[in-house]
């Protein structure tokens, strides 16, 4: 849903300075083979009778995104992403599945989940999906129900059994409520079956986990992974497993009185079932940025994270510190979350967000993020480009790639749903490659003010 903590860190204990000056090496070694559309004209093109504020829906507004690869079939992904988004709220979350490699994608609906698919939600928000070693696909998001103008929202989760084509009806975790947000789900790599579920609890400050060993059908009872602390809220998990079975949630922290922003880190050895005390692993003051028509500049401050073969964990979020300049702060830990390490950021140093972090079989890191380097203050537009970076040796250095742009941010969504949505998704997928799926406004969008774009992702040759 739509909401702001901002949440600017720096690695403590280290010299910030050193650590976040962006180190790219001169050579290109990956390129952008194909970059594609996948979201296609809203399939709602007389809206959703009885939603709530669906006359103020726009048409052909998407963005937020979410990827993921089927491990039984590389060549099979499946994106997610919020659909005909308005200024109150959405008409649905849709799905896209591709089978080759994302040279093409068949769109599809999950029945129930909205009033626009027969259910009872009033629309859709937050929208992940994930994958299990047996190929199964998972769903999350939002289903919020209005009462009045404030949404009450369920934790919803499906799954395909066939690669994204058709889903099951949605399963409610928890019941509507204000203040259920950013929910995430993953498969397990080793037990066909399992899934985990961790969402964040802003009536309560604190950080929900949940599993099943039947596809979604049944969950365990909710467990408190993190309590927070009074006068916080924590928010935004993201969910990693370890090769060792050891599962780790990443998470930040807005601590409003205080007027900080942190990142933890927690994990469980025993399926989730108890949570070890967080560590904190970077912290900075609050702060909030404007471009040069007074509008607030994107900034949702959602940390992604992603684990590689050998165990090792990369934590990466946005660290700008003025409206020109910033980089996205990139952190390691290679005993499972216990201690951290701030590694070299990527890019060149300009105002930069929503950066996404993924590790291949190789350990390969790549990272996909937004920054303003080539926009003119004074102009007519907010001109942002999407970029790509990896590195092979741990985050020490970095090779960077133009995936896309320019694009005029202005034209996407409002500046208070950060143009493009909270966060977008990237994947290491078939071979080498990784891919990545993004939100673009003009002039690459051709139908409604934003769409959706693959991009793959490989070795230069």
């Amino acid at each position: 849903m739509q909401r702001r903590f901002l949440i600017l860190l720096t690695a403590i204990g280290v010299a910030v300075v050193a650590q976040m000056v962006p180190a790219v090496a001169t050579a290109t070694p990956y390129t952008v083979k194909a970059l594609g559309l996948v979201s296609a004209p809203s399939p709602f093109p007389a809206g959703c009778p009885g939603a709530a504020f669906d006359s103020t829906m726009i048409a052909g507004q998407e963005l937020e995104t979410s990827i993921t690869v089927n491990p039984a079939n590389p060549r099979n992904l499946v994106a997610a992403w919020i659909q005909d988004e308005g200024p109150r709220s959405s008409r649905t979350d849709l799905i896209a599945s591709s089978f080759n490699g994302g040279k093409t994608w068949t769109p599809s609906t999950i029945p129930g989940l909205t009033k626009c698919e027969g259910g009872t939600a009033d629309g859709g928000a937050d929208p992940w999906v994930g994958a299990g070693v047996d190929g199964a696909i998972y769903f999350t998001g939002l289903a919020p129900h209005f009462a009045g103008d404030t949404p009450l929202s369920a934790i919803v989760t499906s799954h395909s059994g066939n690669g994204g084509l058709t889903w099951h009806s949605p399963t409610a975790l928890t019941a509507p409520a204000d203040g259920n947000e950013t929910p995430m789900i993953t498969g397990s790599p080793t037990r066909p079956g399992r899934a985990y579920e961790v969402w964040a609890e802003f009536a309560t400050g604190v950080i929900k986990f949940s599993t099943t060993d039947t596809h979604g059908a049944r969950w365990s009872p909710p467990v408190v992974a993190d309590p927070s602390i009074p006068n916080a809220v924590d928010l935004a998990p993201r969910l990693l497993v370890l090769p060792n079975g050891t599962l780790v949630i990443i998470f930040a922290r807005g601590e409003a009185e205080a007027g900080l922003g942190k990142l933890y880190a927690t994990h469980s050895a025993d399926e989730g079932r108890t949570w070890t005390p967080p560590v904190q692993f970077a912290a900075n003051p609050i702060q909030t940025y404007f471009d040069d028509m007074g509008d607030e500049l994107p900034q949702p401050q959602f940390p992604n994270a992603a684990v590689a073969p050998n165990g090792t964990i990369y934590a990466t979020v946005e660290a700008d510190d003025s409206a020109s300049s910033g980089v996205v702060f990139v952190s390691r830990s290679t005993d499972g979350g216990r201690s951290w390490s701030a590694v070299t950021s990527p890019g060149i140093g300009a105002y930069a967000f929503e950066p996404t972090i993924a590790v291949d079989r190789h350990g390969t890191i790549g990272m996909t993020w937004y920054d303003l380097r080539n926009d003119r203050p004074g102009d007519a537009g907010l001109t942002a480009d999407a970029w790509f970076a990896s590195s092979r040796d741990g985050g020490t250095s970095w090779r960077e790639t133009h995936v896309a742009g320019p694009t005029d941010l202005r034209t996407g969504a409002l500046a208070r749903q950060n143009r493009v949505g909270e966060y977008q998704g990237l994947v290491a997928a078939h071979g080498d490659s990784f891919a990545a799926i993004l939100t673009l406004a003009a002039p690459f969008a051709k139908d409604g003010p934003t769409d959706i774009f693959y991009a793959d992702i490989r070795p230069g040759r």
